[in-house]
């Protein structure tokens, strides 16, 4: 192995590259006071806007494979503190992405940043950062799920406290002396990730974090997760095809089909559309007048009847021209949009 390369990124390759370094934050209260989250503060009646560390850029990527073009010009970025869901399809991009992220495969052109340093132009300074489980964690299936970690820990001069520390973390304890071979897919996701954690990495990258895991693994990751973004300030990327669980987690979701992010939109903000369910007989008809009415910015078929996402224009006005238009109403309520819906509007441009 090359030397200076540490960091263990657990994929096919089985591949080690270089050491991870990370500062923790104090308490949670600290580091809320030192990132940069549009925050309303209560006791003074005005927003203050903070500044937060960018911990990953990417500028312009782009990937081809042959003559297929497969990244087509990408471009986002994760701050401290902050995590990131990236949805898609399969076939959309999302695995080569995560692979040019940790430099797995090469980028044909654009710009990888992580903690200010070039992926291209300082590799190691900018690996160092990051912790990463890609598709299947691969390990030493003829180890314990200790002595996996004990051997990461020797190469980064890890300490056996941060071991028993991590293994508590992500509730390996009753099971950590075990031959991994003996293990379940959701115990390995669960060792995975305890040694992409042993570094404390300002960066955490994981491809289809839930694969193998019951409900009860599902909820403590989300616990995991959210603890390590709020408490120590750790930037959290999350590729999945699991709309719900994207929907729990994320501060911020980027929606990628064939290679093209469609859009990068805050959860919160999400929450906060205008956005009503209309009770009525689903019909082409009405479907096609609703779709006319000023004011109504997207229509999509519900169990019950449409979900209308609306302008600025005030719903009861709207709700007089969708009368005055003939159509039958049997209930207008508003209601929070859920990330499907968002999914089915900029993936699939919606449904009738």
């Amino acid at each position: 192995m090359e030397a200076g390369k540490q960091i263990f990124l657990f994929v096919q390759y089985r591949k080690l590259v270089c050491s991870m370094q990370r500062d923790l934050c104090e308490s949670r209260k600290q580091f809320y006071t030192n990132v940069c989250l549009p925050t309303k503060c209560a006791d003074i009646g005005k927003d203050m806007v903070i500044n937060m560390v960018e911990v990953l850029k990417v500028d312009n990527l782009q990937k081809k494979f042959g003559k297929r073009s497969i990244i087509k010009g990408i471009s986002f970025t994760i701050k401290e503190g902050e995590i990131f869901g990236f949805l898609g399809p399969n076939g959309s991009g999302k695995t080569t992405t995560i692979k040019m992220l940790v430099d797995l495969i090469s980028m044909d052109s654009g710009s990888i940043t992580i903690m200010g340093n070039d992926i291209k132009k300082n590799r190691e300074a900018a690996l160092k950062h990051i912790g990463a489980v890609v598709e299947s964690p691969e390990l030493y299936s003829y180890l314990s799920g200790y002595e996996n970690l004990m051997q990461i820990a020797r190469i980064r001069g890890i300490s056996k406290n941060r071991i028993d520390e991590i293994v508590k973390l992500v509730g390996l304890e009753g099971r950590i002396k075990d031959k991994m071979k003996k293990y379940s897919l959701g115990m390995k996701q669960r060792l995975g990730l305890a040694a992409a954690l042993l570094s404390n990495p300002k960066l955490l990258i994981l491809d289809e974090p839930t694969n193998g895991l019951d409900p009860n693994g599902i909820v403590e990751l989300r616990e995991i997760l959210k603890e390590l973004a709020e408490k120590e300030g750790m930037a959290v990327f999350v590729s999945s095809h699991i709309l719900g669980e994207i929907q729990n987690l994320c501060d911020t979701v980027a929606f990628i089909e064939d290679g093209i992010i469609t859009s990068v939109e805050s959860m919160d903000l999400m929450y906060d559309s205008l956005v009503f369910s209309l009770e009525t007989i689903k019909e082409e008809r009405t479907y096609n007048i609703l779709s006319g009415i000023e004011g109504i910015v997207s229509v999509i078929e519900n169990p019950i009847g449409y979900t209308l996402e609306l302008s600025e224009r005030k719903s009861s006005e709207v709700l007089k021209d969708i009368v005055d238009a003939g159509i039958e109403v049997d209930s207008f309520a508003k209601h929070f949009k859920e990330l499907e819906e968002r999914y089915m509007e900029l993936i699939r441009g919606g449904i009738r």
